[in-house]
């Protein structure tokens, strides 16, 4: 689980750097607002590690420095964050030698119109496991082999009317680069890039209860994939509703599909129908409708069906909110839902969803945890914590993050997408309690292959006083490989404390278990590991 940041490789830079003289130059009337934040994180390890089908105990020291800056740039129209850390590892172990490590995050957005026009532009290079049979929780204190250089950049644009207005228009064009490099320990997946091209359109009223009523929505994507060939897909949506009365209203509905990986994976869709929506209170509504629907699919006879759907979005109060959809597409039923509570100590998120894409861009499709305010030098949850209150300002040094839980199967194949996920997160005083939980199916649609992930991560801390706390957590993933005929049960727990010195200074005392019981004995493994840590900040 991580806080998600923009990082760079070096031939965004000059881009990069183009945005922040211009933003520069203009501080004068943008009233920005610049900091430097310099810092050296000194860290040493004591591991031993057990693998099934390895003689003995892996057992070593290794000690980590890594120096890095933050460049913080805000003001009322431009946000600007820009990272770089180097990290050097130094081991007392005859298995592994010494390596290094250069990571970058960077992200510029730029609001204009009171958001009614917002670019935004934004790189990564990271270290990451692409592929969880090699090992979930690998990473680069004693895995470093194993993992591949992550290189990522982007760019998007929005166009919207303003929230007063009766017309609810929005455009989103949408530009995306990725690439893997192999790690030096084969993972089976080769080095590969893709880029990906996005454009949403929507054009809708806000009001549903006024005379005529409309909803108009179309994406365009295309995926260039080095490997394997390239993905295009197209879909529309259309609603149109009649109010009958006050709270009831005759509606009208059609949807179209298509998608092409330019081999065998070729689909069409198409649906008509009719149906009635229902008003309940000032917002809340819920429709349902009979249709009609014919599937083209490549070297197979069409396919016509009839079928109910339905779609609804409820909010009976200003904190709680649940929308979502039941419905058909090219590859049978589909189902979104969207929910939220929040009170001042809890907050409750449900999600479920179905895509299909490749899952290169399962790293933009994350669970969303919500909104917590966190430290600029936050690397995980358990560094941030709920506001206390709807009205609550951020401290110097803090800021409001979007958290989110990200996946770990990272491939230019193209899969079919079905999860479910629960978040409860409670705060309260000097405690807090992170809960995910979630469940996602992965059909290799080129491959005829599937995969299915349970998931839970907990994660709880306690506030002593200002100065200290101690975090806890546990993160368990069962997966399921009904491919290679193989399932593992991955267990990592971990306790940490901390302490602050005085203003620049802090240390930490770390313990982690990870463990690995497979179905295929050769996979089995686990993992202690003791680390101290200090932070100095200038």
């Amino acid at each position: 689980m991580a806080i998600t940041m923009a990082q760079v490789k070096r031939r965004f830079v000059v881009t990069a750097s183009g945005l922040l003289v211009t933003a520069l130059a203009v501080r004068p009337a943008l009233a920005v607002e610049t900091e430097i934040r310099p810092q050296i994180r000194t860290s040493s390890y004591a591991y031993q590690i057990d693998e099934f089908d390895t003689d003995g105990t892996d057992e070593g020291l290794a000690l980590a420095v890594s120096p890095s800056i933050d460049f913080l740039l805000t003001s009322k129209v431009l946000q600007t964050r820009f990272s770089w850390q180097h990290e050097s590892l130094f081991y007392e172990d005859s298995q592994r030698s010494n390596r290094s490590y250069n990571e970058f995050d960077f992200s510029n957005v730029l609001s204009l119109y009171n958001e009614r026009l917002t670019w935004g532009v934004n790189a990564r290079n990271s270290y990451q496991v692409r592929n969880s049979q090699s090992g979930i929780f690998n990473d680069k204190i004693t895995s470093g082999g194993e993992l591949s250089e992550a290189t990522s950049y982007g760019s998007f644009l929005n166009l919207a009317t303003a929230a007063y207005s009766d017309l609810n228009a929005a455009l989103r064009l949408e530009y995306n680069h990725s690439e893997y490099d192999r790690p030096e320990i084969d993972d089976g997946l080769p080095a590969f890039d893709n880029d990906s091209y996005r454009a949403g359109l929507l054009l809708a009223s806000r009001d549903r209860s006024r005379t005529a009523f409309y909803r108009l929505e179309g994406a365009l994507g295309k995926t260039r994939r080095q490997e394997l060939r390239d993905y295009d897909s197209r879909a529309a949506q259309a609603t149109f509703g009649l109010p009958l009365s006050s709270r009831l209203s005759l509606i009208g509905r059609g949807s179209y599909e298509y998608t092409d990986n330019n081999n065998f994976y070729q689909n069409e869709f198409s649906s008509y129908g009719a149906g009635v929506e229902l008003k309940l209170g000032r917002v809340s509504w819920i429709n349902v409708s009979v249709n009609s629907s014919t599937t083209k699919r490549f070297e197979e006879e069409d396919e016509d069906k009839t079928y109910w759907a339905t779609s609804f979005y409820l909010a009976p109060t200003r904190r709680t909110s649940l929308e979502g959809a039941y419905d058909r597409r090219y590859f049978g039923r589909t189902a979104n839902l969207a929910g939220q509570y929040n009170i001042r100590a809890v907050t409750v998120r449900l999600n479920v969803t179905d895509s299909v894409q490749t899952q290169t861009s399962l790293d933009r499709e994350l669970t969303d945890l919500g909104i917590f305010v966190c430290p600029d030098t936050a690397a995980e949850v358990t560094d941030c914590y709920r506001p206390p209150n709807a009205n609550y300002t951020p401290q110097p040094g803090e800021s409001y993050q979007q958290v989110f839980d990200v996946g770990v199967e990272l491939d230019q194949e193209l899969v079919l997408r079905r999860s479910a996920s629960f978040a409860l997160g409670y705060s309260k005083r000097r405690l807090s309690v992170n809960l995910l939980l979630n469940a996602t199916d992965l059909e290799y649609v080129e491959r005829n292959d599937e995969q299915s992930n349970l998931s839970m991560s907990l994660r709880t801390g306690w506030r002593f006083s200002e100065r200290s706390s101690i975090n806890a957590a546990l993160r368990v993933y069962q997966i399921d490989y009904q491919f290679a005929d193989r399932k593992d049960d991955n267990i990592l727990m971990s306790v940490g404390y901390e302490m602050t010195l005085s203003e620049h200074s802090e240390m930490s005392l770390s313990l982690r278990r990870t463990e690995r019981n497979s179905s295929i004995d050769r996979f089995n493994g686990s993992e202690n590991r003791v680390w101290l840590t200090y932070i100095y900040s200038f």
